[in-house]
């Protein structure tokens, strides 16, 4: 039937969960969002960004960090 649904955090929360004290500040997330830094990519509504909970900074989105992101992504 239908694929399940991944739940949408803020990106803070994101960043929270997943960096320790000190971690990239809200500008660096909100231009990594932009860039498509994060994979999945997050979704934008109104005046912030929204991302599944198991996303990955992938930086440069077309080497191996980016693969295996999707690898990950796309695996049952």
């Amino acid at each position: 039937m239908a694929e399940q649904q991944r739940r949408l955090i803020t990106l803070e929360a994101w960043a929270r969960a997943r960096y320790a004290e000190g971690g990239p500040s809200r500008w660096t997330l909100r231009k990594w969002a932009r860039e498509g830094k994060i994979y999945p990519h997050p979704e934008k509504h109104g005046r912030s960004y929204y991302v599944r909970e198991d996303a990955r900074y992938v930086g440069d989105y077309n080497g191996p960090a980016f693969m295996e992101a999707l690898r990950e992504s796309t695996a049952t």
